[in-house]
């Protein structure tokens, strides 16, 4: 003869389900931004939260370069290159790999194989970002936080790296020891030693 089993089985089920859905901690990254073939380097270390998208942090590497976001660019994460809609080919075909909808956390696996950062379509600016640690219990804050760096970043009038070395050099050169400022064709005196960390944190803090 069957026996019936009798009992209250929807409270393991809601345990069950409840367990499915708890918060997962998201980690944060250490990563050092460095400006390819700069000589000496110039970079920046930053504190992001794993939340954050390729396309938030574009916004950060604008904010500590001191750029203005007036060129395209786009991201080699791994194998993939990751971009907005902007600047491709064809204006009414999105990209297959939006940066807005990849978070820092998905990629981890990629970022430490490949991770750059190309400013004006490729042919200015190569940044190398290296992804340096990772925090498990992610960070406090919910915005980049920039921990260290050397030396002021070049305009992006200048074109690319190469461009800013010649006048680098050429500045030394000239031997004056009394101008403290870089003349920039077409753009603004620049101070190749300033580097201000307080003022681009503050700018930061705007970014999510």
């Amino acid at each position: 003869m069957a026996k019936v089993l009798q009992g209250d089985f929807t409270r393991k089920k809601k345990r069950i389900a409840k367990k499915g859905t708890e918060n997962i901690t998201v980690p944060a990254y250490q990563l050092k931004i460095s400006i390819t073939f700069s000589d000496p380097l110039i970079w920046r270390r930053i504190l992001v939260p794993g939340s954050m998208t390729l396309a938030s942090l574009h916004r950060a590497i604008q904010v500590c370069m001191g750029w203005s976001d007036s060129d395209t660019h786009q991201f080699l994460v791994g194998k993939i290159f990751y971009q907005t809609g902007f600047g491709i080919e064809n204006m009414k075909k999105k990209p297959e790999y939006d940066e807005a909808n990849y978070k820092l956390y998905q990629l981890e696996e990629s970022m430490q194989f490949i991770f750059t950062y190309l400013y004006d379509g490729g042919e200015g600016w190569e940044l190398e970002l290296t992804l340096e640690d990772v925090l498990p219990q992610g960070c406090k804050e919910k915005h980049p936080v920039l921990l260290d760096g050397t030396l002021g970043c070049p305009p992006q009038e200048v074109g690319d790296i190469h461009q800013y070395q010649a006048l680098l050099d050429e500045f030394e050169r000239s031997g004056d020891d009394s101008q403290e400022y870089l003349a920039i064709p077409d753009g603004p005196d620049f101070y190749p030693e300033v580097f201000d960390i307080d003022v681009i944190n503050d700018r930061l803090r705007d970014i999510i």
